[in-house]
């Protein structure tokens, strides 16, 4: 048993008189999830690098402690365990083709902790040492030893590691002369993160930013569209991210806060916060506007689009702060979508006239009966908020219907009292 060779090992020592110099340091990394057949395994080599020279292993015993909740218990014992030689362990005699090293046992010392010992074949025989390749004394570049993969139970996090309550911690490895290095072992890296989420278990939620937008509404000024929009509080806030579509096509990212100052978020903050941005040069087409926010761990939300182009009914029959609002433009004109949607009993269609039009607005209902006649006439240049009081109409859905010199927009209403 391994404990009757260290202590044999040790009244060697004893009577020699001399240990090499040095310390072994245990390094636990590169840690992976990988699936093969529907079974989640996760997998970390065990590197160990000598400080203060180097030398041939003769042997060794690594121990690992394991969260049970999600490998289980005995995972020797249950067969859940691989242990596979890499590096300077996996060496091989030239001449015969055999290993220099072997696994004597892999066993489960407790539940949660199991012990790998290895030994060479031929320690302590010098004609062999030629065979073996000494441990590296590089921190940055340690050798490999083992390359380990537990089979996953169960979703979970913890860690595993060396544990630090092992009788004889600093008598474990010993070098090829059969003799302890004097600085012992160093445990202090042999720690990687376990973080395992099968396939069909839920989700626990990460952190998450807020955003609570008050307006986001576009202008038409030549062929520059000026994207304006409101927020009333920030919580972990990054920044602003613009997209556009041309034409029906696919969303593309046109600006973010990650290069454009004007985007950046105010992190956190309960202040009303104007924001704006133009989009410079557009040429005749249809074009549909998104805004996201970026919160500071990653997560993207988006908030409203607008859309660029020929106004069509239901744009607005979405939850609101959630919806889309239209706008149409025409050569001299933007036509912004009527709000609140729904109203009760009040609602505001907004518009903006760069030359003087021709301008006819009417609420009809269903059934296709006027119900009010909002606007007619010439309009001059400039801003409008049209107020339109519905107090003596019952609750329904309404169609508004706005017409700017030959163009036409349909806009769905609901009243709600």
């Amino acid at each position: 048993m391994k404990k009757t060779v260290v202590t044999v090992l040790m009244s060697l020592l004893a009577l020699l008189g001399f240990a090499e110099p040095g310390t072994v340091n245990l390094i636990y990394t590169n840690a992976a999830l990988n699936e093969v057949d529907g079974t989640v395994y996760y997998s970390f080599d065990v590197q160990a690098w000598i400080d203060g020279g180097s030398d041939v292993f003769a042997d060794g015993m690594i121990y690992v402690q394991y969260p049970v909740s999600v490998f289980g218990d005995v995972v020797a014992i249950n067969g859940k365990l691989n242990v596979e030689k890499t590096g300077v362990l996996a060496l091989e005699d030239p001449s015969y083709g055999m290993d220099l090293y072997q696994i004597v046992n892999v066993t489960d010392n407790r539940a949660d902790v199991f012990a790998v010992t290895f030994e060479a074949l031929f320690a302590g025989s010098a004609t062999y040492k030629h065979y073996y390749e000494a441990v590296s004394s590089d921190a940055e570049n340690p050798s490999d030893l083992f390359h380990i993969v537990l089979e996953v139970s169960a979703s979970g996090n913890g860690n595993v590691g060396f544990p630090s309550n092992i009788p004889d911690l600093d008598n474990l490895f010993w070098d090829f002369e059969r003799e302890t290095f004097s600085g012992g072992l160093d445990i202090s890296q042999a720690n990687a993160a376990v973080e395992v989420v099968l396939p069909g278990d839920p989700v626990e939620p990460g952190p998450e930013g807020y955003v609570e937008l008050q307006s986001f509404t576009a202008s038409l000024k030549k062929s520059d569209v000026t994207l304006n929009w409101v927020t009333l509080n920030e919580s972990d806030n990054a920044g602003f991210v613009i997209l556009r579509s041309v034409n029906g096509g696919d969303y593309v990212q046109i600006a973010s806060y990650e290069n454009n100052p004007a985007l950046v978020g105010k992190l956190n903050s309960t202040k009303r916060t104007r924001y704006y941005y133009v989009d410079e040069g557009i040429s005749a087409g249809v074009y549909s506007y998104q805004l996201q926010s970026v919160d500071v761990y990653g997560n993207v939300s988006t908030y409203e689009s607008v859309s660029v182009g020929s106004a069509s009914a239901g744009d607005n029959d979405v939850p609101p702060g959630k919806g889309k609002k239209s706008i149409m433009i025409g050569g001299d004109f933007t036509l912004e979508a009527a709000y609140p949607n729904p109203f009760n009993p009040r609602f505001v269609v907004p518009f903006a006239l760069i030359s003087a039009q021709d301008v006819r607005i009417v609420l009809y209902d269903v059934s296709g009966k006027m119900v009010r006649d909002i606007a007619g006439g010439s309009y001059g240049a400039g801003y409008y908020e049209l107020n339109v009081d519905s107090h003596d109409l019952g609750s329904g859905v309404y169609l508004l219907v706005t017409r700017i010199g030959s163009e036409v927009s349909t806009q769905r209403m609901t009243l709600l009292k």
